[in-house]
């Protein structure tokens, strides 16, 4: 069987609902891939993550990822010193959203406000993730005219409280963790939800060429070890890109290499939903927490701990 592959692609910004998506459509129709689309509906308050520069690791990752060239200055004072525009009432935002799912990919829900729920989920009471979550979805619904059934947390971050407002909007399938095989996350009271959680198991680019082996002129190593990982796994592997990183001007020609080597390796790509359809009998795990190499913040994992 040749290796599997579902492409998770987290949709944070107005920009990069405007000008990362179509761009990345246009590259993953040139090397025949299909991807699930997971796309931020509510305000676009980006600005507001300029505090995580004081956290470690993030001033590293600023200078090798650039993300301020590709999120623009413009968006990283969207909450601040801009009002927050909001992105699923764009007119140009809506026609790229409703553009990828008639190029055939899978569209589902990856926030209201990236920024507040990447940033306040573990303070949020139930009343507030359950608001939270169902003004995303409903602006779905608006959106594509059907409800969403897959779903995937900005950052991963996710706990028992935001797996039980997934159930009660309808949402089928989840991406919001790192790490292992897919599972059956459990609710805030241990239970065992009805959602399949299917996990990123690749690093992420940007958390690549923080790390000194892949900076500067050496970022094609990063091409390399994505593509062994990839090649050598057992199952199928899932790997998260951004709109506004991949699907910038900056990183789109490293992606379009990434997305070439895998074609060369015969990689079958499928959706999240597909991932979760073909995964069999599932153990029920906790939500908990850990640090990710390459990340300035924790992320939430099923792993039990020492094994993440």
């Amino acid at each position: 069987m040749p290796p599997r592959l579902a492409l998770k692609v987290d949709v944070d910004t107005l920009r990069g609902t405007v000008e990362g998506v179509p761009r990345l459509l246009d590259l993953l129709a040139r090397h025949g891939a299909r991807a699930t689309f997971l796309f931020s509906l509510g305000p676009d308050s980006t600005g507001k993550a300029v505090k995580r520069v004081f956290r470690r690791g993030f001033v590293k990752k600023v200078m090798s990822a650039s993300p301020a060239a590709s999120y623009g200055i413009r968006t990283m004072l969207y909450g601040t010193l801009l009002p927050a525009p909001d992105i699923g009432t764009r007119k140009d935002a809506v026609l790229r959203m409703r553009e990828a799912a008639a190029a055939g990919h899978e569209c589902g829900v990856h926030a209201w406000d990236h920024v507040d729920w990447h940033d306040r989920l573990p303070r949020m009471d139930r009343g507030e993730v359950f608001a939270t979550f169902g003004r995303a979805a409903e602006r779905f619904a608006d959106v594509f005219g059907r409800a969403a059934e897959v779903a995937g947390a900005p950052g991963w971050t996710a706990n028992g409280l935001s797996v039980e407002a997934y159930e009660s909007r309808g949402i089928r399938v989840a991406s919001d963790t790192r790490g292992g095989p897919p599972f059956r996350p459990l609710r805030s009271d241990g239970t065992t939800s009805s959602l399949v959680e299917v996990p990123s198991t690749l690093p992420t680019l940007d958390e690549l060429l923080a790390f000194d082996e892949f900076r500067g002129e050496k970022r094609d190593g990063a091409v390399d070890s994505l593509r062994r990982a990839v090649r050598e796994a057992e199952g199928i592997s899932v790997h998260s890109v951004h709109t506004e990183i991949e699907g910038g001007r900056a990183f789109a020609g490293l992606f379009a290499r990434q997305l070439e080597a895998w074609v060369e390796d015969g990689v079958s790509f499928v959706t999240l939903s597909d991932a979760a359809a073909g995964a069999g009998a599932l153990p029920a795990r906790p939500l908990r927490f850990t640090a990710v190499r390459g990340r300035s913040v924790p992320v939430a994992t099923g792993e039990p701990a020492g094994q993440s």
